[in-house]
């Protein structure tokens, strides 16, 4: 029985001796300097531009052990295939089987993106990684490359559409081709065939090849780009990222600072030029009662906030809802009518009216000597006939310069003067507050003065182009 023993006690510890040293290596190396070197594609079949290829597979070769989920997440094929793929790993290497029957004479373009990392440290590729081959004779060698202009451009995935003459929706169809930007944010479109195209940077987070609204943000070029015999590569087909905005703005928020002012929060950003008090109704669902506000404006509140102002007071009781319709963003999408419940206040309106700027649109605060005007801002509404009556633009010797108000809101005036400026020169703006009253009746017995100053032809530089 002992030499039994022995005899399986050492192929027992030859084996756990042989897997020990299989699984170190497939474990970082310890200590040293931190790896920050991303992997790359060392070996490559078919080579690139290999024509008459009749295999349904292709292998790449990495650098060093990869993250296998992130690589199959990241190889993309044009024209699109209709059934997965299978994978095959040996080591660094990996063979990826084609499991539908390619189609003849037809160039296909396989793109590894930079959402490949590697297992030692997480890194990920530096750019994409792009090769063609072709079933027929000849591989289609039309290009398309560019940048995509963005903090993070890193993945951002681009979409080739071939253009058949019918409309496509980029939310339902995938593109026929498809690349993917580097950190540096270019790419490549390789083995496109002559015809037109319409090419779009989409930051793809479903990662389903779809553009997905108010979720995915987009970039699109200008015209439609065109690959023929004689011009069959196009540059600098670069991109500005943005995000499309759908959805229609709300009331968020409703308070009633006290019986005159109502302070209304919204979701998004509000077009001032599209808001007045006809958009809004205040309506008591005890007795029927409706009451509109007399006045609209932005004063000292925050970004997507509004004052909205009231001569007649509301009942202190329950039962009063703000009824808002119409209500415009920035990106023109326009509300539907809802209902926000209020709380009614009744405390007077103590507030004593003020200015509070009176700015040029450019940095500082400064106004264009070529085209002057500043938007003078008080803190509650009032008549725009006392601003005209009551206000001067002077220079330090006392010449008077003719302007026009325009209304921007009922607090808030834009004031242009009717002829050019001397260039980085002080002027004046004053306006006489006293006797002047907001819509609640509040006084103050005050002169306003500021200065500002204007622009020089230095401050201004120029460009140009589509």
């Amino acid at each position: 029985m002992a030499k039994i023993s022995k005899i399986i006690f050492i192929p027992v510890y030859i084996i756990a001796l042989f897997l020990f040293s299989k699984c170190a290596n497939q474990l970082p190396p310890g200590g040293g300097d931190v790896d920050i070197t991303p992997p790359q594609i060392i070996e490559l079949y078919p080579a690139d531009g290999t024509i008459n290829y009749k295999e349904k597979y292709f292998e790449i070769t990495f650098s060093e052990y990869v993250d296998k989920n992130s690589v199959r997440e990241a190889i993309f094929i044009s024209p699109a295939l209709q059934r997965p793929l299978t994978y095959d790993w040996s080591g660094r290497s990996l063979a990826v089987i084609i499991e539908d029957t390619l189609k003849e004479n037809t160039t296909y373009t396989i793109s590894i993106g930079t959402d490949v990392k590697d297992l030692n440290n997480g890194n990920k590729m530096a750019e994409s990684f792009t090769f063609a081959f072709s079933t027929g004779s000849k591989i289609d060698k039309g290009k398309i490359t560019g940048k995509v202009y963005s903090l993070d451009p890193g993945g951002v995935m681009v979409f080739a559409y071939r253009n058949s003459g019918f409309e496509f929706d980029p939310s339902i169809q995938r593109p026929d081709y498809i690349s993917q930007a580097g950190k540096n944010g270019k790419f490549t479109l390789p083995g496109l065939g002559e015809g037109s195209y319409s090419v779009l940077a989409v930051r793809d987070k479903l990662r389903d090849s779809k553009y997905q609204k108010n979720d995915d943000e987009f970039g699109v070029q200008y015209k439609n780009l065109e690959l023929n015999e004689k011009f069959n590569e196009i540059n600098n087909a670069d991109f500005f990222l943005t995000k499309e905005d759908t959805i229609i703005p709300k009331v968020s928020n409703v308070i009633m600072k006290d019986r005159n002012h109502l302070l209304v929060e919204f979701s998004d950003r509000i077009d001032s030029t599209k808001l007045s008090g006809s958009n809004f109704v205040f309506y008591d669902s005890a007795s029927g009662s409706k009451i509109s506000p007399e006045f609209i404006f932005k004063g000292d509140a925050k970004s997507n906030q509004y004052y909205l102002g009231l001569t007649d007071t509301l009942a202190e009781k329950e039962g009063w809802v703000l009824i808002s319709k119409g209500i415009t963003d920035l990106s023109l999408n326009s509300s539907i009518e809802e209902k926000t419940d209020i709380t009614v206040k009744n405390d007077l309106d103590t507030l004593k009216l003020k200015v509070l700027n009176a700015a040029g649109p450019l940095p500082s605060g400064r106004v264009d000597y070529e085209e002057p005007g500043f938007t003078l801002t008080f803190n509650d509404a009032l008549d725009s006939s006392l601003v005209l009556q009551r206000l001067t633009v002077e220079d330090e010797k006392g010449n008077i310069y003719p302007y026009k108000i325009f209304r921007n809101d009922d607090a808030s005036y834009v004031v242009t003067l009717l002829s050019g400026l001397k260039q980085s020169t002080e002027y004046i703006v004053k306006t006489d507050l006293r006797n002047y009253t907001d819509f609640s009746g509040n006084r103050i017995d005050s002169l306003f003065k500021n200065k500002f100053t204007t622009s020089n032809e230095l401050d201004f530089s120029g460009a140009s182009g589509e």
